[in-house]
């Protein structure tokens, strides 16, 4: 692949976005390290290669044209794309809603959540979930492994989600469709975060159950932010199905996604601030 070629088309990608800065976040890569992949002094691993390839959603074929015809065959196709996209459908509706921005600004990074398995009874799941913000909307990528790590028995299930997430009526609302298997889409509403550090959001997760099942299912979910910046594949590592009891589970956590409901109570209700 020449090097002059990919620099010059990286950085006609990067002018699709607020800033470099941002699109270093959102990646996870280091800004000088990112900077040297612009002016063409140095060559991306293949590790960062593939997660350039996934966050800006192009080949490798794709990168290796001439610029001109980069911009041509790939950028201005994928922007007549996208507004065709946006001028019907969904994408009309989703544009008529309020765009709070500076609402959601603060929520990019990194979190863990957690939740009672919907198709595993007596687990909990640990996913990573990330927020990150492209042009002027938000949206998430997630993981999960849903086995338990600690024996390492039975089948190992994963799944990846993409989602879109909107501040509306002081409430954060997620939908998720999960891009492997594409049998599921989860909806969670949330609490904001009304402290001045960010560090737990509360709300109910809606969803299928076991990969056969299906059934329809919702729980109170958790989620605990990380960090805008971190090492994705240890914290992935570090994901799975855990036992109710497990040490691994903060006992906070434990209580606040508790699927309780007293005598009085007829609705699974998050739990609030």
């Amino acid at each position: 692949m020449s090097n002059l070629y990919f620099a010059k088309n990286l950085k006609a990608l990067c002018n699709q976005h607020p800033s470099v800065a941002s699109v270093c976040r959102e990646i996870g890569i280091n800004r000088q390290q990112f900077n040297k992949y612009l002016n063409g002094s140095i060559f991306p691993s293949n590790h960062n290669l593939e997660r350039i390839f996934s966050f800006f959603e192009v080949s490798q074929g794709a990168m290796q044209l001439e610029p001109g015809e980069f911009i041509r065959s790939v950028l201005e196709k994928s922007n007549q794309l996208h507004n065709s996209l946006r001028a019907r459908g969904i994408d009309a509706v989703v544009d008529s809603m309020p765009n709070l921005v500076e609402e959601l600004d603060r929520y990019q990074g990194y979190y863990n959540s957690y939740f009672h398995a919907l198709g595993y009874p007596g687990y909990i799941v640990k996913s990573l979930i990330r927020i990150f913000r492209y042009r002027d909307r938000f949206y998430t990528s997630s993981i999960e492994h849903l086995w338990d790590k600690s024996t390492n028995i039975g089948p190992r299930n994963r799944f990846k989600y993409k989602g879109m997430m909107m501040y509306l009526g002081d409430r954060i609302f997620l939908t998720e469709y999960e891009t492997l298997r594409k049998q599921v889409i989860c909806h969670s509403i949330i609490y904001p975060n009304y402290r001045s550090n960010l560090d737990f959001l509360s709300g109910v997760t809606t969803g299928v159950g076991s990969l056969n099942a299906h059934e329809p299912k919702a729980a109170r979910v958790e989620y605990q932010f990380l960090g805008k910046n971190m090492d994705v594949k240890k914290a992935i590592n570090n994901c799975g199905l855990f036992v109710y009891d497990s040490e691994s589970i903060n006992d906070v956590i434990r209580s606040r996604i508790a699927n309780d409901i007293s005598s009085n109570e007829f609705l699974l209700t998050a739990n609030g601030e």
